[in-house]
C-alpha cells in the first residue's frame, strides 16, 4: 500500500517539473536559447532515468540475492531438523558407553557376576528405542540377561573374544518388530556399538569371567 502511494507521489511530482519547465521554457524569447536549454534538460532527463534503471537493477539484484539467501536458510534449517535427531542418537550411544566403561572400572562390586549383570542392564540404553530392547551376554558358560529379555528374531549378535579365543556373544534385540534400518531393525552406529562393547567385555571383564566360571554349571 505504501508503495502505491510513493509512485503517485512521484508521478505528480514529475508532472508538476514538466508543466514548470514547460511554462520557464515558453518564456524564453530566444529560439536557439530554449532549444538548447530544451536539449539540455532532455539529457538530464535521460541520465536521470538511466540511473533510476540502473538502481532498479541494483535493487532487483539485491532481492535476488536476499532471496537466495532465505532459501539458503531454509535449507540449512531443514538439514538441522534432520540432524538434530541423529545428533541425539550419537549422544545417548556414546553415554552409554561411558557409563559402562565407568562400570567396569569400578572395584566396589562384590564380584564380577554382579558387574556383568548390572553391565547388561545398562546396554539396551544405548539403541534407538530402549524401552522396547533387551540384552544378553553369555560368557564363560554363563547368561547375564535382562529382566524383560525374550528371544526373538529382531536382534543383533557380537562374539565376544577372550585371549584370542571366542568365549562367548553380546545380543541386543526388540521385543517387537521395528521399521528396517540399515541392519535389519538397526541402525549402522549401532553395529559399531555392540561390536565396540563385545571388544571391551572381553578384554576387561572377560577374563575374570572366563577364569572364574571354567568348569561351573550353566545357570
Amino acid at each position: 500500500m505504501k508503495k502505491m502511494e510513493k509512485t503517485k507521489q512521484h508521478i505528480l511530482l514529475e508532472m508538476k517539473i514538466k508543466a514548470f519547465l514547460n511554462d520557464s521554457l515558453a518564456r524564453i524569447q530566444d529560439r536557439s536559447e530554449r532549444t538548447r536549454i530544451k536539449e539540455a534538460l532532455q539529457k538530464i532527463t535521460t541520465a536521470a532515468e538511466q540511473r533510476v534503471k540502473e538502481l532498479q537493477a541494483d535493487l532487483d539484484s539485491m532481492k535476488g540475492q536476499l532471496k537466495q539467501e532465505k532459501e539458503k536458510r531454509n535449507q540449512a534449517e531443514e538439514s538441522l531438523c534432520k540432524r538434530e535427531p541423529l545428533l541425539t542418537e550419537r549422544v545417548k550411544e556414546i553415554s552409554c558407553l561411558y557409563s559402562i566403561v565407568n562400570l567396569m572400572a569400578d572395584r566396589s562390586y562384590p564380584s564380577e557376576d554382579q558387574k556383568i549383570q548390572d553391565i547388561v542392564k545398562l546396554i539396551p540404553t544405548g539403541w534407538h528405542e530402549p524401552q522396547d530392547a533387551y540384552g544378553e551376554i553369555i560368557i564363560g558358560g554363563r547368561e547375564y540377561k535382562t529382566d524383560n529379555f525374550q528371544d526373538t528374531p529382531w536382534k543383533q549378535i557380537s562374539s565376544i573374544i577372550v585371549n584370542g579365543e571366542p568365549a562367548g556373544s553380546l545380543a541386543v534385540g526388540y521385543l517387537e518388530e521395528k521399521p528396517f534400518r540399515e541392519e535389519g531393525p538397526f541402525l549402522l552406529e549401532e553395529r559399531m556399538l555392540i561390536d565396540v562393547m563385545a571388544k571391551l567385555i572381553g578384554e576387561i571383564t572377560g577374563p575374570k569371567l572366563a577364569g572364574k566360571n571354567k568348569g561351573e554349571p550353566q545357570r
